[in-house]
Formats: C-alpha cells, sequence, structure tokens
C-alpha cells in the first residue's frame, strides 16, 4: 500500500511539471520619468526624454498614446478620460521626434532601454490654465508558437507617465487655495501617536505645491516639527497630505499645534491652529477595573 501511495505521488508530481504552463513569465516595463511637469507660454514648445525599458525576457510591441485625466478623489488619485471626445478648441499637441507615432506600435527587444524625444507644442491662442496628461504605454507580448495548446498566445499590459501643463505668458501663474481641514483627536491616549489630518483645496485653475510645517508646542515646553511634504494639488481638487505621525517625548496634559505654509515657496500663506490633550484614559481605565475588581472580590469574601 505504502509503495503504491508513492508511486501514486510521484506521477502527479511529474504530470504537475510538465503540464505547468512553459509561458509563465509575467510582463515587465519601466518608465522614467514617471510625471513630467511644465510651465508654459501659449505659442512655446520643449521637449522631454523619456526611457522605456523591457525588463522582460521577450520582444514587446508597444503603443504610445496620450489621454487627457482629471483628478479622482483626496489621496491623489486620477481619472484617464479615455472617452473624451476631441474639442473643438485649442488644445496642446503632442508628437514624437523619435520617429515612434501615437496609436502606432513599435518593437522593443528584451532587455532593451529606449529613449522616446517627446515634443509638447502649445498653439498661440491657448487659454491660461492647467492641462493635465497621460502618456500611456499599451504593451503586447509578440505572439509567440504555444506548442501545449496548438496556437498563439500573448499577454498585454499598461504603464504611463503622467503630464502636468500650466500654462501662462509670464511665467507666474496666480494660485488659490484653503485649508479645508486641520485636525486631531480632542484627547489622545498617552500610549498612542498623533495622526493629524490635513485636506487642501485648489481653488484655482493652475496647480501648486504646499510647503511649510506642523509646529508644536507641548504643556512641557515640548516644541517639535513635523514638515509638509510638496505634494500636487491640481486645479479645482482637494488633496489630502500624507503626515509622519507624531510621539511627544512626555504624553501628558494639553498640546497646540499650528499649520503655516505657502502654495509653491514664494506664493500665499495659510494658517490653522487646533488644540488637543494627551491624558493616560486605557492605563486609568484598566486601573479603575482593577480597583473595582479588588473591592467587589473583597465585599463577596466578607459576606461568605
Amino acid at each position: 500500500m505504502k509503495k503504491s501511495t508513492a508511486i501514486i505521488i510521484f506521477i502527479i508530481i511529474i504530470n504537475f511539471i510538465f503540464t505547468f504552463p512553459a509561458h509563465a513569465q509575467t510582463l515587465s516595463l519601466s518608465l522614467w520619468p514617471p510625471l513630467l511637469e511644465a510651465t508654459m507660454q501659449p505659442g512655446r514648445s520643449i521637449t522631454a526624454v523619456y526611457k522605456l525599458t523591457n525588463n522582460s525576457d521577450r520582444p514587446l510591441e508597444i503603443t504610445p498614446q496620450i489621454y487627457p485625466f482629471e483628478p479622482q478623489d483626496e489621496s491623489g488619485q486620477i481619472k484617464i478620460k479615455f472617452l473624451t471626445p476631441k474639442s473643438s478648441l485649442p488644445q496642446p499637441l503632442f508628437s514624437f521626434e523619435s520617429r515612434e507615432k501615437l496609436g502606432e506600435p513599435f518593437t522593443v527587444t528584451f532587455g532593451e532601454t529606449k529613449e522616446l524625444v517627446l515634443k509638447i507644442t502649445l498653439p498661440k491662442n491657448l487659454s491660461e490654465k492647467d492641462y493635465y496628461y497621460t502618456l500611456l504605454f499599451s504593451t503586447a507580448e509578440i505572439a509567440f508558437e504555444n506548442q501545449a495548446e496548438g496556437g498563439k498566445s500573448g499577454a498585454v499590459s499598461q504603464i504611463g507617465g503622467n503630464i502636468l501643463i500650466t500654462t501662462s505668458q509670464l511665467g507666474k501663474p496666480s494660485l488659490l487655495g484653503a485649508i479645508s481641514s486641520f485636525s486631531a483627536p480632542t484627547i489622545i491616549d498617552s500610549f498612542s501617536a498623533t495622526d493629524f489630518a490635513v485636506i487642501l483645496e485648489n481653488r484655482g485653475k493652475n496647480l501648486w505645491k504646499p510647503f511649510g510645517e506642523i509646529k508644536i508646542k507641548g504643556f512641557f515646553k515640548e516644541k517639535t516639527e513635523i514638515k509638509v511634504l510638496e505634494q500636487n494639488v491640481l486645479a479645482y481638487s482637494s488633496r489630502k497630505l500624507s503626515l509622519e505621525p507624531f510621539r511627544p517625548r512626555i504624553p501628558l496634559g494639553p498640546f497646540k499645534a499650528k499649520l503655516d505654509l505657502t502654495l509653491n515657496q514664494e506664493g500665499p500663506s495659510l494658517s490653522s491652529e487646533i488644540n488637543f490633550w494627551y491624558l493616560p484614559y486605557k492605563a486609568l481605565g484598566i486601573i479603575l477595573l482593577f480597583t473595582l475588581a479588588v473591592i467587589l472580590v473583597r465585599k463577596t469574601t466578607r459576606r461568605a
């Protein structure tokens, strides 16, 4: 019985090895830069060099396309507008100076890094505002003969880089923004960190980045600063910032936090203040429950 069982297991293992798909690799493509930001005057052109690397072990057919996008939520996610009809209004023009063409596939061999020179041209009568696009590369593995299934097969993947264009004749677009929310829990346990929540609102037609910090003062003269990361807040959108959690050296008593920032490095200033307390309420709760339990046990013992 043991010998026959071993033979069955050996046959199953051999069958699994030889029936496992011969092509189990995944497509791997990298793009640099992942983000392009440019402030341009209408009527001008710029070029940008992209490096596209095929990290797969097979050649890939790649089709480049340009699609507009819009902000989707407060976390910085975007929504690509694949089915947006072409506008009759002037729009930025895109082309490649490295012979590739939008909408037409080209081949990148395995291990190859291909440089593509993208040219962006703004019409002279283009409105002064922001324009957001995604340069999207759709990859298709070149079809290969699948002997196990007697046919051809392939796989598809996509990678993209965002393009943020600010148009301005003078190179100094007007920046409008506000602090929609700056908050923290009113009472925080002494064994926990404080997670500040900051939501910024862009009320203008041009993107900006916040520069600044949160300055924190504690009851025992403790002073701490948390830097605000320079994250893009796109036109007519809100953005929830990513911030480091705050852990005081002496987590006890009242604290005050002040948010000071500017829109870009030399733009308008914004500020907001909040107050919160650090109290060891979890530990006090455990002590209180333990005390009540002891009292209850003593009363029960005396009655007995």
